[in-house]
């Protein structure tokens, strides 16, 4: 994988060891953990640092201007918010990291960095108003994922900069940009929102699938490294699991807390599952123009395994469903071992640090065998950058540019050791497992944009096993094409 050489440094290779032989808990990983074409940790000897590729940009003194960013704050979901400032480094690797990227750009381009941060709603409203009075109050912004579709005009209502053809000095084919996301929100060859290493938003917010390994070793599955190296990780395989492992445990007849689940997560598991067969729910033409897609038979046939998989009977433990106690169940039901597998944002994994069973961190599940490659879906909650209409955009595009090569060669790296190696993953496998799902990451415009409420109705079909996508594709098809229109005209 083109990223390992950069991520596995000696250091991480030797948190690995320690994790595999004192990870928390006294539960023994069943399986090697060592992949199929991995070495073993003891005698690998890995590149500690990745070449540093220069920006190509010239030298520039901005004489002390102060950067302005608008992040959204006081978030209830953390991977919504992306920390962009700290006042002081105190010792925490992530919080240094961060600390010191913005210390090296400012230094090197005689600048300030600021962020201005409310709540949700008020720094996104705000950022509007900037634009539409014709304020420079913001020189960038982040916005939540869902609230982008009221910021995307190619007309007269337009609110920012388009990255391909207005913002001067930013290149997407570099590797701090994610350009398969990037490419996934542009309307008709605009680019207005992107993202990359400069937001860790994106990273927090990708959604693989954790495995219990007790449960696991305690029902002789296969080991899921070797399916996912073998192109065999496939919703077959998982709906035969989640099958085999759930378990009626108190006896009560019904599926209740306390009982143990194939599966654990939310309504938008049928969604992820799809998209990880590589469908969409909004496709894009030849002319990049979005559409209605979940009437075609890819996203027929992928939405229908999704609901053969996860309804049977008593396996899937959705957190939205009246027979659940949320207030018990949220994040415990993983946690507390009553669950094969776990399927949410990486960030809740960060939180199992004092979980008492192994679990191994995977890619979404292909469709079939015969299918290319893994696709992981990424929260629609995610923060996205644009550059506002009232900002200078050579200016915003040269100073997001050093941030982002910055943050490839530091903050990232930081991120992969303090908050992944060091406090999520237990075993030297799931490593090489989150390059994997990070480089195969996807984002849907029908669940950033919800046209027509394409994505809020299709989680209600999914938890009813309704497969009729055919006349619910008729029913919203002429309310989709008005909102894909607006944002056209």
């Amino acid at each position: 994988m083109k990223s390992s050489k950069r991520r596995l440094t000696a250091a991480l290779c030797l948190t690995a060891l320690i994790l595999m032989s004192a990870s928390c808990g006294n539960t023994e990983t069943p399986f090697d953990t060592t992949t199929g074409d991995s070495e073993s940790v003891s005698d690998t000897t890995v590149e500690t640092t990745e070449e540093r590729i220069s920006t190509g940009l010239e030298p520039r003194d901005f004489d002390g201007y102060v950067f302005r960013f608008s992040n959204p704050s006081n978030v209830t979901q953390s991977w919504n918010h992306m920390q962009l400032t700290v006042e002081e480094a105190d010792g925490d690797t992530l919080n240094d990291a961060i600390y010191q990227r913005n210390r090296a750009v400012e230094e090197r381009l005689n600048i300030r960095i600021t962020e201005y941060e409310s709540s949700v709603d008020k720094s996104e409203n705000d950022m509007k108003t900037s634009v539409l009075s014709g304020t420079d109050e913001f020189d960038a912004a982040f916005i939540r994922g869902t609230k982008m579709k009221q910021y995307y005009s190619l007309g007269e209502n337009k609110l920012c900069f388009d990255f391909v053809t207005e913002v001067p000095n930013i290149d997407l084919s570099k590797p701090w940009w994610t350009q398969s996301a990037n490419d996934s929100v542009s309307i008709a060859g605009q680019m207005q929102f992107i993202v990359g290493d400069i937001s860790l938003s994106y990273f927090d917010s990708v959604m693989p699938v954790a495995m219990n390994l007790r449960i696991a070793n305690a029902y002789s599955l296969e080991n899921p490294y070797e399916l996912v190296h073998n192109g065999k990780w496939t919703m077959d395989v998982i709906g035969d699991m989640i099958k085999k492992t759930s378990s009626d445990l108190n006896g009560d007849g019904d599926a209740t807390f306390g009982d143990q689940f194939g599966m654990y997560g939310m309504s938008e598991e049928y969604i992820s599952l799809a998209i990880a067969a590589g469908a969409k729910m909004i496709d894009k033409d030849e002319n990049d123009i979005p559409y209605l897609a979940i009437g075609d038979s890819k996203f027929q046939s992928a939405f229908e395994k999704a609901i053969a998989v996860l309804n049977q009977k008593d396996v899937f433990a959705n957190i939205r469903l009246p027979k659940y106690d949320i207030t018990k169940t949220t994040l415990r039901v993983f946690r507390d071992g009553y669950s094969l597998f776990f399927s949410d944002c990486l960030y809740w994994l960060t939180t199992y640090r004092d979980m008492n069973d192994n679990f191994a961190i995977l890619p979404r599940a292909k469709y079939d065998e015969t299918q290319d490659k893994y696709y992981t879906s990424v929260h629609e909650t995610g923060a996205w950058l644009c550059v506002p209409l009232t900002a200078d955009p050579e200016r915003s595009g040269y100073i997001l540019e050093e941030l982002a090569a910055e943050s490839h060669y530091s903050l990232i790296p930081a991120y992969y050791e303090n908050v992944l190696f060091q406090k999520t993953a237990r075993d030297e496998a799931s490593h090489e497992m989150l390059d994997l799902i990070f480089e195969t990451r996807v984002s849907d415009l029908g669940g950033l944009f919800d046209f027509g409420g394409v994505y809020t109705k299709l989680k209600k079909m999914g938890e009813k096993g309704d497969t009729g996508l055919q006349s619910f594709a008729d029913s919203i098809r002429s309310k989709v094409n008005t909102e894909i229109q607006k944002i056209m005209e």
